[in-house]
């Protein structure tokens, strides 16, 4: 019974000083700190040896500058407490508001030579420097705890104050010692990094981590450098040089290609293609897996349809029939056939066949997630043919079928594009509107991109005349039928020369010259948006496409640079940027084709 009635009583005095410590915080809060203090004050004559309550009562007389009580009590608490080494610091502080700051040093240096004799004490009181904003000091007493005992770590104290005092390369440098001691640690080190890291090669956190990271691989190949190395250059959306490290890590453990697998997606996702075919080439040498060698295949075929001139489709139409002959036209290669069939109706002119393809495929065991796409692309190739209504049934299917998916959006978006391709524009923007916060940051775009051409150029044009000329030309291109797309471009450009839509449907007939092939034709369109639509919204399209012109198709790597140079310096903002400085950067000769 006096066991229960001992518990009871400290139960109930430990409620009533938390809950009066409560209440002073709130008074501090506040700024009522007279109120404040008759509180803690109370509390201290209960229990005269706790710390917390005494460096409160410290605080509440910094506060009221009563320093000269401050210090008083604090004499009191070393007293009492001769083994807390953090009233000396409490002392240098209080010696700093009083404006002695050389006193202040002498207690710093005192209570950091505590260490020396007593290491264990290293914790507590860099804890109370690094409380008091004292970080030098704080940062002193960890490296010489650590240094006086080779037990104590403390690396991850360290990497955060250094971070703070913005000492870069010793925050780096500490959580990759971190690092090497755990390498779970790893996700957790590089979240941290992506705050001083950049897109940009040149900015001082990129630089000062490269630096650490070779210096140590130089002194030790261990892995774990590649892989910060290769994250480091994934910032940079430098995948060339992120590809020499994976495959370095590749050729040292040779398990498997996952890591160089999620680099060529990242790479195809940027839109660095050259990068992303020199590393599928490298995978489809390398590997020993089916799997992988299957998947590098049909993301290689892919780019090549995506990128490739009318002149060159015969052959890829070969490529894909052989891997078909290799793999099989089963379950296991939908994703082929999905392409194969895209490709057939959208590049090859073969809607027919491409309907085929997809119709037996879907009489195989699909998922309901596979079964969407299929029915996506026939909706899409019925909208090739003009079908409009079949294709906005196929369209609500999926809707209907998968309606939090994102497969639901995109089909909803394209409702609204066929809309726009019928000339039911006020429809259309009714659809669009509530796609431009979708889930998914493609459609959002492309929603916004599409609803801004309808509401831009029916704003003056109440009959839609231009605009309908323009949906008409964009109809044909999507339906591969690029003589007449050019054709229609063309009357709309002489029709309604000086309308808004002019610098569009340069841009859109500028593109579909380079799939034919006609490289001049394209420079003449995108040199005309530049001299004309400068202050446009294009104009950075403009530049950037002419530059790959220039750099791929017509061998003038000077004009590319300073096109690519243009968006650099006055269009920072493009979505282009990241890409025109990475092109940039390489014709002016910084890409290194050494490991670094």
């Amino acid at each position: 019974m006096r066991c229960i009635l001992t518990i009871l009583i400290c139960c109930f005095c430990f409620s009533s000083y938390a809950q009066d410590s409560k209440l002073a915080e709130n008074y501090m809060d506040q700024g009522e700190y007279n109120k404040a203090l008759s509180i803690y004050k109370k509390i201290y004559e209960q229990n005269r040896g706790n710390p917390r309550t005494i460096f409160n009562i410290i605080e509440v007389y910094q506060q009221l500058e009563r320093y000269e009580s401050a210090d008083s009590l604090i004499d009191v608490a070393q007293r009492l407490s001769p083994r807390n080494k953090q009233f000396i610091i409490e002392k240098g502080y209080n010696a700093t508001l009083k404006g002695n700051d050389s006193l202040a040093t002498l207690y710093y240096k005192e209570a950091i030579q505590v260490i020396d004799s007593m290491p264990n004490l290293t914790y507590q009181i860099a804890r109370r420097f690094e409380e008091r904003n004292e970080l030098d000091e704080a940062i002193e007493a960890f490296e010489k705890g650590m240094a006086i005992n080779d037990k104590l770590n403390y690396n991850y104290q360290l990497a955060r104050l250094y971070g703070e005092q913005g000492d870069l390369e010793k925050m780096f440098d500490a959580n990759i010692k971190l690092i090497e001691q755990n390498a779970a640690y790893r996700p957790r080190a590089q979240a941290l990094f992506s705050q001083y890291v950049t897109d940009d090669a040149e900015n001082e956190g990129n630089q000062l981590l490269r630096k650490v990271l070779l210096l140590r691989l130089r002194g030790n190949p261990d892995p774990v450098y590649n892989q910060l190395l290769s994250w480091l250059f994934v910032q940079q959306k430098d995948f060339k040089k992120a590809f020499i490290q994976e495959k370095a890590i590749y050729k040292r453990e040779e398990t498997n290609m996952n890591n160089i697998q999620d680099l060529v997606e990242t790479a195809i996702d940027e839109n660095d293609l050259e990068a992303a075919d020199e590393i599928l080439d490298y995978m489809i040498e390398e590997t020993q897996s089916i799997n992988v060698r299957y998947l590098a295949q049909v993301l290689k075929i892919r780019l090549k349809a995506n990128a490739a001139a009318a002149i060159e489709y015969e052959f890829i139409n070969q490529e894909y029939e052989k891997l078909l002959a290799t793999y099989g036209a089963e379950k296991e290669t939908f994703r082929l056939q999905l392409d194969y069939a895209s490709f057939l109706a959208f590049k090859n002119n073969n809607p027919a066949k491409a309907s085929d393809l997809l119709t037996q495929l879907e009489k195989t065991n699909l998922s309901k997630f596979q079964k969407a796409d299929v029915k996506m692309l026939l909706a899409d190739i019925l909208v090739l043919q003009e079908q409009f209504n079949r294709a906005l049934i196929f369209y609500s299917q999926i809707q209907n079928d998968l309606p939090n998916d994102l497969r639901s959006q995109e089909s909803q978006f394209k409702v609204a594009r066929t809309s726009y391709y019928q000339g039911d524009f006020p429809w259309s923007l009714t659809q669009l509107k509530v796609l431009r916060s979708a889930a998914s940051k493609l459609i959002a775009n492309d929603a916004m991109e599409l609803s801004l051409v309808i509401a831009d150029h029916s704003l003056e044009d109440t009959t839609f005349v231009a605009l309908k000329a323009f949906a008409k030309a964009e109809l044909k291109h999507y339906q591969n039928k690029r003589a007449e797309a050019i054709t229609l471009y063309d009357r709309l450009l002489l029709d309604h020369k000086g309308d808004p839509i002019e610098d569009e449907a340069l841009l859109k007939q500028a593109k579909l010259y380079e799939i034919e092939g006609n490289y001049e034709k394209a420079r003449d369109n995108y040199q005309t948006i530049i001299d004309n639509y400068s202050d446009g919204i294009l104009a950075d399209d403009a530049y950037y496409r002419l530059g790959l012109l220039y750099q791929e198709q017509l061998a003038d790597p000077e004009k590319a640079k300073s096109l690519f140079e243009k968006i650099i310096f006055s269009h920072a903002d493009s979505i282009h940027f990241v890409d025109a400085r990475r092109r940039y950067r390489r014709l002016r000769g910084d890409e290194n084709i050494k490991a670094f």
